[in-house]
């Protein structure tokens, strides 16, 4: 896992003006994408959340998948693979539940490149993913 590109890749969110951030916790390693756009305010819910996101081991050779938001966000069961829960997580003082969302895994993105695509660019994905709640 190269902690020195999640460095990188997170370099050039900032630079949009979004925040995310690398924490630890028990030995893994996850990226926390801070306040993401929402299509929530048409539904009365909040128009931004946060969404964790594990990196995986092996990471850029493995592909990033999966999307967490926090436990009992309203979220979860209006997003795509929300209501399957592949686990709870504690990180960042938080209890966050993982989602089966895999958007470079038959999920609407495109195949995993390592070369091309990365933390930065898998925010593009969880924002379509957090506009598209029903």
């Amino acid at each position: 896992m190269s902690s020195e590109r999640v460095s990188r890749e997170l370099a050039i969110i900032r630079e949009g003006l979004l925040t995310a951030d690398l924490v630890n916790e028990g030995g893994r390693q996850f990226v926390i994408y801070r306040a993401v756009p929402t299509n929530g305010v048409r539904f009365g819910l909040p128009g931004s959340t946060d969404v964790i996101v594990p990196v995986p081991p092996g990471y850029p050779a493995s592909w990033i998948d999966l999307a967490g938001l926090p436990v009992g966000s309203p979220f979860l069961p209006r997003v795509k693979g929300g209501q399957n829960n592949q686990g709870i997580v504690f990180a960042d003082g938080h209890q966050w539940q993982l989602a089966s969302y895999h958007p470079h895994n038959g999920g609407g993105g495109p195949p995993w490149d390592q070369n091309r695509h990365g933390f930065h660019t898998y925010l593009d994905h969880l924002i379509a993913w957090l506009d598209r709640i029903a």
